[in-house]
């Protein structure tokens, strides 16, 4: 077992499947996020974001307080803005590894998606 990424929409869309795998994608994130610094687009650890009601059940299940700490606002992403990024990668070496490849894919149906109804998006990591 690992850790997952995956696509957080702003809102369900009708008839729109949200799921997909994210482990590839998980297990390449520090080499994508280095490739992406160097094409000049946003890495994707930076869409990272909770909701902080998620995210103090987390802590909690864990065994720490979150009233003892200050837990940010959930933050919302252009999907255009994570176009750009998912593509780029894409078009790399690291982007095209097995299942790196699949999981952008994923993304890249999700975030189109979401950039045709007008709505922000976020990572949120799965263990």
């Amino acid at each position: 077992m690992g850790a997952a990424l995956f696509v957080v929409l702003e809102r369900e869309l009708e008839g729109v499947d949200s799921s997909m795998d994210g482990k590839a994608l998980s297990r390449a994130i520090e080499t994508l996020d280095q490739v992406a610094r160097e094409q000049g687009v946003r890495p994707l650890s930076e869409f990272f974001s909770i909701d902080p009601d998620e995210a103090a059940a987390f802590l909690e299940d864990e065994g720490a307080d979150p009233d003892e700490m200050e837990l940010p606002e959930l933050r919302q992403f252009s999907a255009e803005e994570g176009l750009t990024t998912v593509r780029a990668l894409m078009l790399q070496p690291a982007g095209q590894a097995e299942g790196v490849l699949e999981d952008l894919l994923e993304c890249q149906r999700l975030l189109s998606q979401a950039a045709e109804a007008g709505i922000g998006w976020h990572f949120e990591v799965d263990y």
